[in-house]
């Protein structure tokens, strides 16, 4: 098969740079401008030579924030990080660093990419390649307001902020032992390790022994939480050789239900595994949590919308409109589920994440005296309970959370039962519970098929981007991001979003857009088209210009993005 070649490839800006100028005409000149009116600060535009690194300033447009107007970015040539093959792990390091060193205490406001409990890829740490007019070195990007004292630019601030950026430069360039950057790329190193053992071991999730799951509103291990401690009975050892023996709680591939008492767990449990689809630093206390990246949190999502899905092998009717063809700008929770689940199937996705309290009840299941109470009206309705094991039979698994039906238990593998936040295997006693309550699990596993419809592009390539080169975006409500002034609403779709990660999501679904070049391609041919294009350009690719920062986004959300905005058009076949 001919390898895909994109008809608009990503365009970087093509420049001639003049050579950086020397460090002493950089500090003269912001001495010299100092108290003159603040256009005075194009005079500092332009690259730099500092002591051990180079600086850029380059004025950009009035983004999501106004006094957001200037772009830094520093690049250290000679860094003593080394070479190492993940270079996502240490551009994390990095900005981590920086915000330690550089951004406790600047002389003038800036930010950058704040890492929080995830690691991922960001515009905002890169390593540059050598080329013919530049060195292979380390680049931080900055977003800064320059200094102003009253209207007047402030020269001396500006000298005391290139003081600082020369500290944090030498602190890369110095050549030493740092403990923490090996911990760093150890516990990456381990997690993906862990995640590429699961397969073969016919687990989709691991959660290790010690693990500390609950959290604070921070998303930092809460101040009272107890070690996951996983009895000996339902412990699992994965060994990974020179990485050593991991000890933990293995989700098997299928169904596992997973039930308790309120406030025991249960939820608590339930979001570990959603946050083992990415890594995490030492000192998060999931650093041997991981889980199959493609997994998909489902909840329902009353008003999201519904663009041309076959909802056919859900409910065979609807009233006033077509179940084959559904579409809806005010889904209600049953069909909003129903939707998510069949879209992030044909989108890949290989592991289902449901929790009971955030779930439409009459999606989930319906007892026999409902239907017979409503009769006709039912007809041809299937729920989620009934097609999970169908689900399973295709290779897409299911964690369950359930607390008050007996009914969410039939059909699981396997039953967990969390008591006080320590998890049990409590399997025989749930089959047992289903006999004693009249439901045969056996029996009604193999009752209901599924079809699965693929999703298809119906648009044109630039949809969303029209002839720009970037999206007109605000994300500063990162779950309500504003899209070419229309409101996307992801405060549903099962993910945890910063505005850097908000961003990436809206820009990569406007770039997947172009990757699909009107082919009508499926979802699963669009991300094969995408990974391919991470892998060039990385997610710097999807904004040339560096217009502001983004976070490389998990391929569901950007499918959970491409889903709910009003373009692209999608449809089902």
């Amino acid at each position: 098969m001919p390898a895909f070649v994109h008809p608009y490839p990503p365009l970087f800006p093509i420049t001639v740079t003049p050579p950086p100028g020397p460090r002493r005409a950089l500090f003269a000149q912001a001495r010299r401008i100092d108290g003159w009116g603040p256009r005075a600060w194009r005079e500092v535009m332009g690259s730099w030579e500092l002591d051990g690194c180079q600086v850029s300033f380059s004025e950009q447009e009035a983004r999501e924030a106004d006094d957001e107007d200037v772009t830094i970015v520093l690049a250290v040539t000679d860094h003593g990080l080394g070479t190492a093959a993940d270079r996502t792990t240490t551009c994390d390091w990095v900005l981590r660093r920086c915000w330690q060193i550089l951004l406790g205490a600047p002389a003038i406001q800036v930010r950058t990419h704040l890492p929080g409990a995830a690691i991922r890829a960001t515009n905002a740490c890169w390593f540059q390649e050598p080329s013919a007019g530049a060195q292979a070195a380390l680049c931080v990007r900055l977003e800064a307001v320059l200094p102003l004292a009253g209207m007047c630019c402030d020269g001396r601030r500006l000298v005391r902020f290139l003081k600082q950026l020369e500290i944090f430069a030498a602190d890369l360039r110095a050549r030493r032992r740092r403990p923490d950057l090996a911990a760093h790329r150890h516990a990456v190193e381990l997690q993906h390790a862990l995640r590429a053992a699961l397969p073969a071991l016919g687990l989709v999730a691991f959660l290790g022994e010690g693990a500390l799951l609950a959290r604070d509103a921070d998303d930092r291990p809460a101040a009272h939480c107890r070690p996951l401690h996983i009895p000996r009975a339902a412990r699992v050892t994965i060994d990974l050789g020179a990485l050593g023996r991991q000890h933990g709680l293995g989700i098997r591939t299928g169904i596992t239900a997973v039930a308790g008492a309120p406030y025991h767990g249960k939820s608590t449990l339930l979001h570990a595994i959603a946050a083992g689809a990415v890594d995490h630093p030492p000192g998060d206390g999931r650093e041997r949590v991981v889980a199959d990246a493609s997994l998909l949190a489902v909840q329902a999502e009353d008003g999201r919308r519904i663009k041309n899905q076959d909802l056919s092998a859900f409910f065979a009717q609807l009233p006033g409109a077509d179940s084959a063809r559904f579409a809806t700008t005010r889904a209600s929770g049953a069909t909003s589920m129903a939707a998510s689940v069949l879209q992030g199937v044909a989108a890949g996705c290989r592991l289902l994440l449901v929790d009971e309290d955030s779930a439409a009840s009459n999606f989930l299941s319906v007892d026999a005296g409902m239907r017979r109470l409503l009769g006709p009206a039912l007809r041809g309705t299937t729920t989620l309970l009934e097609v999970l094991p169908a689900l399973a039979a295709q290779g897409v698994s299911t964690v369950l959370v359930a607390g008050s039906h007996l009914a969410s238990l039939a059909g699981a593998r396997r039953v967990l039962v969390m008591d006080h936040f320590q998890p049990r295997d409590a399997t025989r006693r749930a089959a047992a519970a289903l006999r004693a309550g009249g439901l045969d699990a056996p029996a009604r596993a193999g009752a209901v098929a599924l079809r699965v419809p693929e999703r298809r592009f119906a648009d044109g390539a630039d949809c969303l981007l029209g002839p720009r080169h970037f999206l007109v975006l605000d994300a500063r409500e990162p779950e309500r991001p504003v899209v070419d002034g229309q409101r996307l609403d992801l405060r549903r779709s099962g993910w945890a979003l910063d505005a850097d990660l908000a961003r990436g999501a809206c820009v990569a679904a406007a770039w997947v857009c172009r990757l699909a070049a009107r082919d009508g391609i499926t979802l699963s041919e669009a991300h094969a088209r995408w990974l391919a294009f991470v892998a060039n350009h990385g997610i710097r690719g999807c904004d040339p210009f560096d217009t502001v920062l983004l976070a490389l986004p998990p391929w569901q959300l950007v499918v959970s993005a491409l889903e709910r905005l009003e373009r692209p058009l999608l449809v089902s076949g």
